[in-house]
């Protein structure tokens, strides 16, 4: 994926680039686009966690289908650690701080925001990669399906706490 903040400035129109001149526009519309790229980063990850919801949901009517029940429970919860997890990463903050917030928010965090995001791409892949594991080993009759089952909890339950992390940069905590 592109830096979605270049792609963002490139688009602007000659009005946009005018304004731009004006004292003090420039580190808004700066910001303003952050916050945009950032929007769009997030609805991405967010898009992506749920086509591999959308997985785990056909791995689990597969399970039903064939009568091997009995992971059904952990698979569950799984899953709802997941919609958890996604809704967080939907609805976080933008990094808006209003004119008299004691916590003030400038175009380097909010940068750092948003690289923190693109960080957060990583998990996204491991939560891919432990539910094509986690498929091809039910069709396997030797594998270990709980085992890959776990490893997907817990490459969301790192992306939980990497969110927690990203409240943590936006307040300037860590």
């Amino acid at each position: 994926m592109a830096d979605l903040r270049e792609q963002i400035t490139a688009g602007e129109n000659f009005l946009e680039k005018l304004m731009r001149k004006i004292p003090g526009f420039e580190g808004y519309k700066s910001r303003e686009q952050s916050r945009n790229a950032d929007k769009i980063q997030r609805t991405f990850i967010a898009k992506s966690l749920r086509t591999e919801k959308g997985r785990i949901s056909d791995i689990g009517q597969a399970m039903t289908r064939s009568g091997n029940i009995m992971m059904l429970g952990e698979l569950d919860r799984v899953t709802r650690l997941l919609e958890k997890v996604t809704d967080r990463i939907e609805h976080a903050e933008y990094g808006y701080s209003s004119l008299f917030s004691s916590t003030k928010v400038d175009v380097m965090q909010l940068d750092s925001l948003y690289e923190y995001d693109l960080g957060m791409l990583d998990d996204v892949s491991r939560i891919t990669e432990g539910i094509t594991a986690l498929e091809a080993s039910m069709e396997m009759e030797d594998a270990d399906p709980k085992g890959k089952l776990k490893n997907v909890e817990r490459a969301i339950k790192d992306l939980d706490q990497k969110i927690d992390g990203r409240q943590k940069l936006l307040q300037g905590v860590e």
